[in-house]
């Protein structure tokens, strides 16, 4: 399957009209905590979804004219309308001509902000995995309190970061081994700290990462990351490594002597036979692609009217341009990385989307998952294979490796009820995503009005507290 630039040339063209993008609404800085907020705006209760049609993710068709309960959490009962009795209590939402699926899942962050949360919410992201902040940032406690029903954001998986100690990182907030005795206290402690997941990163030693995935393994707690250089691919998904979270991580552990074509089969084979997942970060490759060695794209992404939702730390990070002074041109590597991409698919290997936000330039937390949508679909993908890659995938994965946690990724009795309610149908098209009429997460429904209108309060706190410091 042959890629495209279709992708990169509609980004720059929105780069260069920079205001021709339309205008989310903005994120308040105050901690936003549940409210008990009765009407048809933010409900929390029973609730039913009349007479809509279904995007199960169990199939790539809908299912017209049903209607779906939801009490609590979790869905509850769903058929056809005329099939399901609506409890007198349940606030009914009228989906008729509209589309109901699963809330997405990004599965590469790095939030560092508790007003991140809501703009991956405001965009239909439900769940999020974050692979890995600084220490001081208390994630683990915005993870409990989202569960909890006290703070208002996506599910959040959380990994413990850790590097090699032979170079300082390039990521503050890595912890750094250089033993296989301080690798198996680090398992046991992340695990009796309370983490999802461990994220493995580039230079850990062979003997070190070994001893990570032993103890790892021993201590039932699954590890993701990098393409880690001493074992390669190859022997990083031998040793259990479960995810790639960067497609880009086989150009520097297989693909080292040549960025062939022809190597493409024997990546997807290992990848297949190992069961592992794969994060193709397409978006983040991309918008690195399109800044790489170019100043004037990075002026224009610090333009967006989209800066105004997000946190003033991450404008001022953005702005120091990473890649602006870099030479070369990765344009190619991206169109190889969107054939790899079709590959792995075709081959049946499970994809994950993922946006590395918000840490790199222009990767906008929430916005940018439709920019990852929209690269798998240019790289090959059906809308519902890109689809599935948000949902149904990410549901099975998390399930799988993270003990205890609820089912969600589908619409079924029993799955957690995050969901997103489309005026269009997002399996004729992945831009259809945008057009939502609101979103449930954990069974509490917000329409788009309030979802704006938490957004707008947070742009304008961000506004305000930068004139307080002018």
């Amino acid at each position: 399957m042959q890629p495209t630039r279709k992708g990169t040339l509609t980004v720059i063209g929105l780069l260069l009209g920079a205001a021709a993008l339309a205008v989310f609404a903005g994120q308040a800085r105050r901690r936003i905590t549940i409210e008990a907020v009765e009407g048809p705006v933010d409900f929390a209760g029973d609730i039913a979804f009349v007479d809509v049609n279904l995007v199960t993710m169990l199939g790539d068709s809908a299912l017209t004219h049903h209607t779906v309960l939801v009490h609590g959490e979790m869905i509850v009962a769903l058929g056809p309308a005329d099939s399901i009795a609506v409890p007198q209590s349940a606030f009914r939402v009228d989906g008729s001509g509209s589309y109901l699926m699963p809330g997405l899942t990004d599965a590469h962050t790095h939030v560092a902000f508790e007003e991140d949360l809501l703009l991956y919410l405001a965009n239909g992201v439900t769940t999020i995995v974050n692979l890995g902040n600084e220490p001081d940032v208390p994630i683990l406690e915005w993870r409990d309190e989202v569960a909890a029903g006290e703070r208002l954001g996506p599910t959040l998986f959380v990994a413990r970061f850790v590097d090699g100690a032979r170079r300082r990182s390039r990521i503050r907030g890595a912890y750094l081994l250089s033993t296989p005795e301080a690798a198996r206290v680090f398992v046991s402690e992340t695990k009796s700290a309370g983490y999802d997941l461990i994220k493995a990163y580039n230079s850990l030693s062979l003997r070190v990462y070994s001893a990570l995935m032993e103890e790892a393994a021993a201590q039932g707690i699954a590890v993701v990351g990098h393409g880690v250089r001493a074992p390669g691919m190859q022997g990083l998904l031998e040793a259990g490594q479960v995810m790639v979270a960067h497609a880009e991580e086989y150009l520097y552990t297989h693909f080292r002597r040549s960025i062939d074509p022809a190597l493409i089969p024997s990546a997807v084979d290992m990848t297949l036979e190992a069961g592992a997942y794969v994060v193709p970060n397409l978006s983040a490759y991309e918008i690195i692609a399109l800044q790489w060695g170019k100043p004037r794209v990075l002026e224009r992404l610090l333009e967006l009217p989209e800066l105004g939702y997000v946190h003033p730390f991450w404008r001022k990070y953005w702005a120091r341009g990473r890649y602006i002074s870099r030479q070369g041109d990765l344009i190619s590597r991206l169109e190889f990385l969107r054939e790899l991409t079709a590959a792995l698919n075709e081959a049946g290997v499970p994809l994950l989307l993922g946006t590395d936000s918000p840490s790199i330039p222009g990767m906008l937390a929430g916005f940018s998952i439709h920019d990852d949508l929209r690269n798998l679909v240019e790289s090959g993908l059906t809308p519902y294979e890109a689809l599935r890659a948000g949902t149904r995938n990410p549901g099975k994965f998390l399930n799988g490796y993270v003990p205890g946690s609820a089912p969600f990724g589908m619409i079924q009795v029993g799955q957690r009820a995050d969901l997103i309610l489309l005026r269009d149908d997002p399996l004729a098209s992945v831009e259809n995503l945008k057009g939502r009429v609101g979103v449930m997460v954990r069974g509490r429904w917000l329409n788009e009005a309030r979802l704006q209108e938490l957004m707008a309060g947070l742009a304008d706190s961000f506004s305000a507290g930068e004139s307080d410091d002018s």
